[in-house]
């Protein structure tokens, strides 16, 4: 474009405009675009590229010539391992038979010796004796044979294992020998390529430099002309200023004329000016000198005055550098408590996040103990109760001859089972009020029926309250007024999916639909986790603490009321609850506590003080069956005495009959 030569410029125009068309239509359609040509390699490149695939198939081939060894040997030892794995089996085997064995010929020994004790006559009890020597030399063979054979087993490993020793020796020289060869070679290979790509780079420096040289003697001819038309300009140029020049000279010399006339005039006008200023200065002189009187004394006066500032300046500087002082004091005080108080803070923080971390696993994991434990104590408390039950049924039947009554079944049933039964029992009862209202026939067959269908659906009592269209109003209320307790990554997912909707224009009303009731269902689990509630009791609770005084809303829920209309005002909701207040609903905490009081009192007050007095009738019973048994004994003592004596007495009258009937000599 800056071309001296018209043709070029109009050609370069013409360029600038054809390009900036063809980058306007390859916007506008970018399958105009054409692919930029990928640059030809060079001679450099082409040998490089060749050099380092040569070298690397020759690398690859050392590679393999050398590993081939490894793995050979790799294959030898996995081979000797699974050979020396075998033996250990069967050495292990062949210990463990003659244990076995030895085991069973201890046993055989030992019961001979107890035949032995048996045995009276010495010829017989030599010969077994021998034959036990015999056995027991069997043993001692044995035991001798098996450790011939471990040893025999570990002089063959030590010789196997000096024989690998050697073996390795060897692929490691033949290695190193392959490694030196294959080095040799890669050395050779590298110089070659070297060389030839240095004879590649030579030839492209070659016609590199012929090139520029004949470039440079080029733009040397060009350089040459553009001076030569240069200086010829450059006479043009100092010939046309030279002649403008001239023409200025005259005109300034007119112009000089004529301001030398006007000078002269201003000249004339500047001295009488400067008479009249002369008189205005002996005027000024004089006023300045009686002002330069007024200022000394005035001087004089602001002296004593200046003495009285100075000081009371010294005194406030030296005020200044105490409060200063004392400032830095401070402010070095207080920034150090600042990070003392930043580092306790943050330190603190991370403890509280720790512990906060910690806390929420130690929860998890006893929540888990919880319930593993509670389903051990429950079964086996449940085993232990019917046991007290049997004990209790067996002594009113059996002991007394009274008539048992049994407890209620509840007491054998899970806190949450009684929860949903109650809660059924509500939903039935205001079924069929809500039936005898309106008048509808088959109240009775329809309350079964719905309590069948409950019983088959409130698996989960705690998501059928969420679900249950009752609820519906009663939660999107929730959202409104305790918004605030919404986790911030539900809010994150709602916002994400009003924006979907939003932005979603071929969605259908359906679609629509199910993605509101999955936000409204989202928000009211997020407030409801927020406020503590996780189960069907709490949920009920939380509904009665909202509720206005004397309506139940599980019975306003299951005749087809909707909770909402039974609220208290949004106004009141978060307000304190004052003592009017009515009850909450029993909590999981509180539910299983009176599970645990109804199983430690299955058996009841009044059955324990049957079972006392019962006891202290044993025992009574019990004493005096022993003073009996004692009274017995003596019984049994004396008639044994008295057969003793009578005995006696029988042998002493019989001895004195016999000396009587005795002749004397």
């Amino acid at each position: 474009l800056e071309s001296g030569d018209r043709d070029d410029r109009v050609a370069a125009r013409r360029a600038r405009i054809a390009a900036r068309l063809k980058a306007k239509r390859e916007a506008e359609d970018p399958s105009l675009i054409e692919p930029e040509p990928e640059p030809e390699p060079t001679a450099e490149e082409t040998q490089v590229r060749d050099s380092k695939r040569r070298l690397a198939r020759l690398k690859a081939l050392g590679f393999e010539d050398v590993t081939d060894i490894k793995a050979v040997a790799v294959a030898r030892e996995a081979h000797r391992r699974g050979v020396r794995d075998d033996r250990r089996v069967e050495r292990r085997n062949r210990i463990e038979q003659e244990r076995a064995e030895t085991m069973q010929r201890d046993g055989e020994v030992a019961g001979e010796w107890d035949k032995l004790r048996g045995i009276k006559v010495a010829h017989d009890l030599n010969a077994a004796i021998q034959a036990q020597k015999a056995l027991c030399d069997q043993i001692v063979a044995s035991k001798n044979a098996l450790i011939a054979e471990m040893t025999e087993e570990l002089d063959k490993e030590d010789e196997e294992f000096e024989r690998n020793i050697r073996r390795q020796e060897e692929e490691v020289d033949e290695t190193l020998k392959r490694m030196n060869s294959q080095y040799n070679e890669l050395s050779a290979a590298y110089m070659s390529e070297f060389d030839e790509i240095e004879r590649v780079f030579l030839e492209e420096r070659s016609a590199a430099l012929k090139a520029n040289m004949e470039e440079l003697d080029a733009l040397f001819q060009r350089r040459d002309a553009a001076e030569l038309k240069y200086m010829e300009d450059v006479a043009a140029t100092a010939d046309a200023y030279r002649k403008e020049l001239e023409k200025h000279e005259a005109d300034d010399a007119e112009e000089y004329t004529m301001l030398k006339i006007r000078l002269e005039t201003d000249i004339a006008n500047l001295q009488r000016h400067l008479a009249d200023m002369k008189s205005t200065y002996l005027l000024n002189a004089e006023k300045l000198e009686y002002n330069y009187r007024v200022l000394v004394e005035r001087d004089h006066e602001n002296a004593g005055t200046l003495q009285i500032q100075r000081r009371k300046i010294a005194k406030l500087r030296e005020t200044l550098m105490k409060v200063k002082d004392k400032f830095h004091a401070m402010d070095k005080k207080f920034s150090d408590e600042n990070v003392r108080l930043t580092d306790d803070h943050r330190r603190v923080t991370e403890q509280f996040k720790e512990l906060e971390i910690k806390f929420r696993n130690f929860q998890a994991s006893d929540r888990k103990k919880f319930q593993e434990v509670w389903a051990m104590k429950e079964e086996e408390i449940a085993r232990k109760v019917k046991r007290a039950l049997d004990a209790d049924r067996i002594l009113h039947e059996q002991h007394l001859g009274m008539v048992w009554h049994p407890p209620s079944e509840d007491v054998f049933k899970h806190p949450e089972q009684l929860a949903l039964d109650e809660a059924r029992r509500k939903r039935a009862a205001a079924t069929k009020a809500a039936r005898a209202s309106s008048g509808e026939p088959g109240g009775t067959v329809g309350m079964e029926e719905d309590e069948d269908v409950d019983v088959e659906e409130e698996d989960n009592p705690f998501e059928q309250r969420i679900a249950d269209p009752a609820h519906e109003n009663y939660l999107a209320t929730l959202v409104d007024v305790f918004y605030f307790l919404v986790d911030p990554k539900a809010q994150r997912a709602v916002r994400a999916a009003e924006a979907a909707v939003a932005e979603g224009t071929g969605a259908s009303d359906e679609e629509r639909f199910t993605t509101a009731a999955a936000v409204a269902r989202l928000q009211a689990e997020s407030v409801l986790k927020a406020l503590g509630v996780t189960d069907a009791s709490s949920f009920d609770g939380l509904a009665n603490a909202l509720t206005v005084d004397g309506v139940d809303p599980v019975m306003h829920a299951g005749g087809g009321g909707d909770v909402a209309e039974i609220m208290l005002p949004s106004v009141d909701l978060l307000q304190p609850f004052g003592d009017d207040a009515p009850a909450t609903r029993k909590t999981k905490e509180q539910l299983d506590k009176e599970f645990w009081e109804r199983m430690s009192n299955a058996v009841g007050e009044k059955n324990f003080r049957v079972w006392r007095q019962l006891e202290r009738s044993m025992e009574r019973y019990r004493e005096m069956l022993m003073k009996r048994r004692d009274s017995l004994r003596d019984a049994e003592s004396l008639r044994e005495q008295n057969d003793e004596l009578r005995g006696l007495l029988n042998q002493y009258l019989s001895s004195s009959v016999n000396d009587e009937l005795v002749v004397p000599p």
